[in-house]
Formats: structure tokens, sequence, C-alpha cells
């Protein structure tokens, strides 16, 4: 339905919270609407107890009827009640005015007949005696004397009273609750904007990127969930920015690469075809040809097994063999590029069969990878490869004496294609084979 998030936050909070205000209005006026009439009934049953004191002080003649009739009407007029007090054929034996009749209905007959029966009747639900006459709530009590049932009293209170609290109680709750949503609503809306202005803001600053345009930090106050999405975008963007430049200078970087080699190759071929070069020399540049066409490939070949790698294409054909016959391989063919640079190369197979389960040609190009490495950058000295099992795992160590790598430099080892121009060391190559 709403396909702004703004929107549907808002939607959200303010449905729940309505909800919510809604239940609790209801309980509340439900549980003021309980008290106030359980208020009413006690005090109609204390009235109707004390009326039930009065007459049996009456029958024990400490008490004139007159000042029966003073107490009676003095209870009514300060509690705003009638007080009727009945001879079992319902005629009045007594009352607050003598100028007010009692019309006895036939539920009033009914419930007269129960409180003579010795039952307490209460009715809370608002009754009208008479047609368009006031609608009232009362109690019918036995008037007891001497174990004896002799009368029944009758309490009537008038219900206006109570309608007339209950709306002004219904009226402040729903002056509080309109407060309460004005405030709650302000503050959904203020929350919303919170979560979704930086939302958005990622959004457009991530199309942005994405069209290669520069775009600033996103900067958030908070400590929560959303300052952590702006500060992981953050740290995103710097990735990407820093792999966008890394591309430019690794394109660059091959772009040299593949270019020495081609220029040689074309400068040989069209020197031979020219004329150029004679018929002495033509096998000695058509060998340096064939050796850079090596290289090329070489070259590419590495190319795409790092766009495989990236892509997480790269098949990897792992079995059972002893990596000691994979190093005296590798030993063997990088032999003579050692003692080329008078270096001495050292096999030191502490245990003489390391059994491994792995993809060999991987593993044979990091070893030469790395060995090359060595002879690069060692001009005196030796270089060891040391084969040997550390907690039932394969050990294989390769030490030389060279320059070696800066510490400060050690963090930057995995990153892509890093060579040491990157950071302030002169090298060659693209950081692809070293």
């Amino acid at each position: 339905m709403f396909k702004n998030i703004y929107l549907r936050l808002v939607a959200t909070y303010l449905t729940l919270f309505l909800v919510i205000v809604i239940i609790i209005s209801f309980f509340s006026t439900s549980l003021f609407y309980k008290e106030f009439t359980n208020q009413i009934e006690d005090d109609l049953v204390n009235a109707a107890a004390k009326t039930n004191s009065l007459m049996e002080r009456y029958y024990d003649n400490e008490i004139t009827r007159t000042e029966l009739t003073a107490w009676i009407d003095a209870m009514g007029y300060i509690s705003n009640i009638k007080i009727y007090i009945l001879n079992p054929d319902s005629t009045i034996l007594q009352q607050a005015s003598e100028n007010e009749d009692l019309t006895v209905t036939d539920q009033l007959r009914a419930d007269i007949k129960s409180a003579m029966e010795g039952n307490d009747v209460i009715r809370m639900t608002s009754v009208s005696l008479e047609p368009d006459s006031e609608e009232v709530v009362y109690v019918a009590t036995p008037l007891r004397y001497n174990d004896q049932i002799s009368g029944v009293i009758m309490i009537f209170s008038p219900f206006s009273a109570v309608n007339q609290l209950l709306k002004e109680a219904i009226y402040t709750i729903i002056t509080v609750v309109i407060i309460v949503v004005l405030i709650g609503t302000l503050a959904i809306l203020r929350v919303s904007v919170n979560i979704s202005n930086p939302i958005k803001q990622i959004s457009e600053y991530a199309k942005d990127i994405g069209k290669g345009k520069d775009v600033p930090d996103i900067e958030i106050d908070t400590n929560d969930e959303i300052k952590m999405l702006a500060d992981s975008f953050n740290e995103m963007k710097k990735e990407i920015l820093a792999t966008e430049q890394m591309r430019k200078d690794i394109v660059a970087n091959i772009s040299h690469e593949l270019r020495t080699p081609l220029t040689s190759i074309i400068g040989f071929i069209k020197g031979i075809l020219d004329g150029v070069i004679s018929k002495e020399d033509e096998a000695k540049y058509l060998t340096i040809a064939y050796d850079e066409a090596n290289r090329l490939k070489d070259l590419t070949k590495d190319i795409v097994d790092i766009a495989k790698l990236e892509s997480g294409n790269m098949p990897l054909n792992k079995k059972d063999f002893i990596l000691n016959e994979l190093v005296r391989d590798v030993y063997v063919e990088l032999e003579g590029l050692v003692k080329e640079k008078n270096l001495d190369f050292i096999l030191d197979e502490k245990n003489k069969e390391v059994k491994i389960y792995a993809d060999e040609s991987r593993i044979r190009q990091v070893l030469i990878n790395v060995i090359n490495n060595s002879i690069k950058y060692t001009e005196n000295g030796s270089i060891t490869i040391v084969v040997d099992t550390l907690e039932d795992k394969a050990k294989l160590v390769i030490k030389d004496t060279g320059i070696g790598i800066k510490k400060d430099k050690i963090s930057y080892l995995f990153n892509k294609f890093y060579t040491g121009n990157d950071y302030g060391d002169a090298t060659s190559g693209a950081g692809l084979r070293s």
C-alpha cells in the first residue's frame, strides 16, 4: 500500500499507538464506571442498614415517630436519596418525604417479594418507575426486627448524577486522549523522519556512487542501528573508492606489462620482415620474441585466474598427494635461476613423507610465485625450503636472506593487486604474480 518507508513507519506506529490508546481509554472508562457504581451501591446498602437500625430503635421505643421521621428525612436530604419503609403488602410504612408517593411497578413488586423472602436486591441498572420520570438505581433489603422480617427497606438514588459524572469523566478521558494522540503523533512523525531520512540519504548516495559520483560521508548523531548502517555505508564507500583507484592503477600497470612484450615482438618481427635483422641474427631475435610471447601468455593467464577468483568460479581439483614430491620438482625447476644469482638453494625435508589433500597445480603455482619473489629480492646468501608437519597439518616454510618486507607493509600482503609501488617501495609488476 505504502511504497515510501516514511509513510509505512508513520502508518504502523500511529495505528499501533491509536489501538493502545483506545484500549486503555476503554478500560479506564469501564473501571471508572465500575468503581463509581460500586461506591453508590455501598452508600445505598449502608443507608439501608442505618434505616434498619433506626426502625429497631423505634420498635424498642427508644425514639419517637417524629424523631424517626426527622432522622430518615435528614439522611435522605444529605445523601440525595429517597427512603421508603414498606409493609409486607407493599404499602408505605415510613418515607423520607410525605409529599412523594411510591409507584409500585411489576419489577418493584417482584423485588419487594424477594426482599420479604430474606434476599438483598440491588439494581444498579437505571430504571424509570413511571413514564418520563427520572431514572433511578435502588436497593431493597428486608426490615429485620427480633430475627423476623417485618417489612422492606427501599433506598432510591437518582441516576442523573451518575450520568453527569460519567459524562464529565468521558469528556476528560477524550480530552486526554486527544492531547496524547497529538503528542504521540508528533513524536511518531519525528521518529519516522529520523529513521527514514538517513535510509533515504544512503539510498541516494548509493545511486550516486553507482554513477561514479563522489559523495560525502553520512553523519549520524544517534548511537543505534541507523548509525551502524551509516558507518558501514561510509566504510563501504571508502572501500569502493580504494578498489576503483586500485582498478585504475592495475589497468594502467597491466597495459604497461602487456605493451612491453608486444612492442618487442612486433619490433623483432618487423625487423625480420623488413630485412633490418640479418639472417644470422633471425634465430636469436625469434627466440627473444618467443620468450616474450610466453611471458605475455603467462600474464593473460594470470588475469584470467584473477577474474575467476573474483567471481568464485575458480575450480579446485583436490586429491591426495605427497607434498615432498611436488616440492622436489619445483626445487629442480627453479634451481638454475637460483644458481644464476650465486645463491645457495637448500631443501630441508624434516619429514620425508607429508601427505596432503589439495589442488596440486595451485599449490605448485603458489610455491613457484613465492620462491620467485625470494629470488627476485635476494642478492646474497641463501633460499631455504622446509617441509615439515605441525599438529597433524602440513608445514611449508620458505626462508631467504633478502631485503624482506617492512613490518608496516605486512598488513597489505593480501590486498588485491598489491605491489610495493602502492605503498612507497619501488618494485616492478602489477601485483599479479609477485
